[in-house]
This record gives C-alpha cells, structure tokens and sequence, in this order.
C-alpha cells in the first residue's frame, strides 16, 4: 500500500531545469583505518569453503581491513559476536564488510544448531544502531543457496562470447541509507561450489578485489563479479547430465560512489 504524505517542496521535475549539472559525491574514505571485516563460514559439510577463508582472508587484508574470521559457529556465538562488533568504535573506520558462507535457503542459513536469518548479518548496525558506522557503507556478501532451483541457462546467438555546509546540521537519513548486499545467486536458486577450488561467486569475488581497482567503483566492480561467475565454463552438471548456470545478485542502498582508495 501506498503511504500518502503532504509534499511541502513546491519544486517538481517539470519545472527542474534540464541544463542542471549532475553532482555525484562519493564516500568519505580518508579515514586512517578501513574499517572491519567480520567473515562468517560454516565449513562442515562444505567441501572447498576452506579455500573461500583463505582466498578472502588474503584479499581482505591486501585492501587493509581488520579481518575478523568466525569458523564453525552457533548462531548464538555468532549473533553475539556480530552484537559485539557493532559496539564497538568505527569513528575511524571507512566502512564495515560482512561475508556469511553457509548451506542457506532463501532468506535463512544454516549452521550445525539453528538458521539464522540473513537480515541478522546487517541488523544490529544500520540506523541508530551503531551510531558511528551511521552514514558509512555496510557491505554484505553471502555464499548461499536460496533455494533448490537450478539455472540451465538460455542458448543465444551472438559474435563475442551534502556538501559545502560550514556549520553542522541535525539531519535523518532513511533508516537503511548506505546498505549494500550482494547474495551468491537469484532468490529460490542454488549456488555452486566446487570441491577442489572453492565457491563461484567468492573465487570470482576475490579475483576482482584483488585486482588494481583504486580508480573503478564498488557496484561496477560487483557487476564485473556477476559477470565472472555468469561466464564460469567448469561445464558444471546436475544428476541430470545438464549444465548448470549461476548469477548473483545485488540490492543496493548506497547513496554514494564507493572506491577502495589506497591507505
């Protein structure tokens, strides 16, 4: 439903002028530390996941986060933890990053005592939750299924395979401005690991963070990501004998362009 409210801004997008220069602001990422990294895996049952740790692990700390490695927890360990971290100070920090590696379906995963909810991974840190991240990006990345759908993929035809304010102001912001998170696969589907070299989606992840990208933007470079694991030729199939596909997926509410500026 809709909700109705009385507009006091007399301005409409007819009356706007159409020679208006677009302004795009990005992130304050001049703080002296990067910020923390909390990486969640499950890796029983989960053959390959530890090469996802590692490859992580070594990306993460290359673009200087404080990575923080929680390995076969319960959901009580693990929402305590995450309760833990968005006590502390981050006043000093550009961002917080959280990777969840898990077995999953749809909105939940799973560890060996209980599901956890994925909005769990962000809830104790947006809006007025931890007041000093309150403006900065929350960045989540989830290696899970959505559920037991298998992509097989189409078959197509183609050729190539607010600024300058001198004195502070009290301001709100939407209560999930500057969340950004990024699931392995479309809702409903499955994502595939493989045994011997890791997960598509964090292999793929971990080779674009970790390539020369101070000048490219977050979301372009997630996009490079989607397009890794859409391209993966491992010739992946089910019990079938069909090849199987995968694309992850983003939902952003970043308000600002994002780069991973050297410290």
């Amino acid at each position: 439903m809709d909700a109705t409210i009385i507009n006091n801004n007399h301005s409409s997008l007819e009356a706007m002028d159409s020679t208006l220069q677009l302004t795009l602001h990005s992130y304050n990422m001049a703080h002296p530390k990067r910020g923390i990294a909390v990486v969640i895996n499950n890796n029983r049952d989960r053959k390959g996941s530890e090469k996802d740790v590692k490859a992580l692990q070594a990306v993460l700390s290359h673009l200087q986060f404080d990575v923080r490695l929680l390995s076969d927890k319960t959901t009580v360990e693990i929402r305590h933890a995450l309760k833990e971290v968005s006590k502390e100070d981050h006043t000093n920090n550009d961002c917080l990053a959280i990777i969840a590696m898990a077995h999953g379906y749809n909105d939940r995963i799973k560890f060996d005592d209980d599901y956890l909810h994925i909005d769990e991974l962000w809830t104790n840190f947006v809006g007025n939750k931890c007041p000093s991240l309150i403006g900065k990006p929350k960045l989540v990345f989830i290696q899970s299924c959505r559920g037991g759908k298998l992509d097989y993929g189409a078959s197509i035809a183609t050729a190539d395979a607010r600024p300058g304010l001198e004195e502070p102001v009290d301001v709100k912001i939407p209560m999930y401005a500057d969340l950004l998170v990024m699931y392995s696969s479309f809702e409903h589907h499955s994502s595939i690991r493989c045994r011997n070299e890791g997960s598509w989606f964090i292999q793929s992840f971990c080779q674009v963070l970790g390539a020369n990208i101070a000048k490219t933007e977050l979301q372009a470079l997630l996009c490079h990501v989607s397009y890794l694991v859409s391209i993966r030729s491992d010739q992946t199939i089910d019990p079938e004998g069909k090849v199987v596909k995968q694309i992850p997926m983003v939902t952003s509410m970043l308000t600002k362009a994002f780069y991973f500026v050297p410290k």
